[in-house]
């Protein structure tokens, strides 16, 4: 029987250190009220954490990293945004209003924060960003726009959950167009970055419309209906007050 190749992508302690950098690249950076410095410490780490798989041809592995990076930054950040509200709002562009905007648009329905309705133009540069910013930088671009909404979401969530009174509400705090967003995001961000990292970006394209087309489709409908959802759902969510 032969043994099988042994695969970087595989090993436990691949991914036990792609938990730990995925960790402590969120929580330096937020207690320390690094708002510029988080995002690009996830970033950089994040992609080349994602470029073993990709180059091994472990799209498995590949999609392993970007989640289990995504959910862990963003448990980060709900766990210190609960404990330690104050310090968190220093590791945000304009913290304290974020979170007085969140908390006015849940319970007074003004317009959701940094959403289509209120700033438009940076959705749209983030849409671009993370599909156009991981095919032409092998990801480091679209991660960055990436972590920066699944940051941005989980400080929101832990803010609300404050005022909610218990962590058994995430799914309120947490709505459902983020989630579809960062999954669907994080899904583009390891197809898209593929070309690039694996040196045949002509044939990576190609493929792309080849045998990843139905991934890429399938990632595609859960990114954009984060976004529609985004657009239709926020006046609606309140299930308190």
């Amino acid at each position: 029987m032969t043994a099988k190749p042994y695969q970087l992508s595989r090993d436990p302690i691949f991914f036990t250190m792609a938990a730990i950098f995925a960790v402590l690249t969120t929580a330096l950076p937020a207690v320390l009220g690094q708002p510029r410095f988080l995002p690009i410490a996830q970033a950089v780490a994040l992609t080349l954490f994602l470029a073993v798989p990709l180059r091994q041809s472990d799209r498995r592995g590949a999609f392993g990293v970007v989640f289990g990076w995504l959910g862990l930054a963003m448990l980060t950040l709900l766990v210190l945004t609960w404990l330690l509200p104050l310090q968190m709002e220093r590791a945000f562009d304009d913290g304290f209003l974020h979170r007085a905007a969140v908390s006015e648009w849940y319970y007074a329905n003004y317009p959701l924060p940094a959403s289509f309705g209120t700033q438009l133009l940076p959705s749209l540069i983030e849409i671009v960003g993370v599909t156009l910013g991981s095919l032409l930088t092998g990801g480091v671009v679209g991660a960055w726009f990436l972590l920066k909404v699944a940051n941005l979401a989980a400080f929101s969530a832990g803010a609300l959950l404050l005022t909610l009174g218990s962590p058994l509400l995430l799914p309120i705090a947490l709505p459902v167009w983020s989630v579809l967003q960062v999954v669907g995001g994080g899904g583009l961000l390891v197809l898209l970055a593929e070309p690039l990292v694996c040196g045949h970006f002509g044939a990576g394209i190609a493929n792309l419309a080849g045998a990843r087309r139905r991934p890429l489709l399938i990632f595609s409908a859960v990114y954009g209906l984060g976004l529609l959802l985004e657009l239709l759902l926020p006046s609606f969510w309140h299930f308190t007050g």
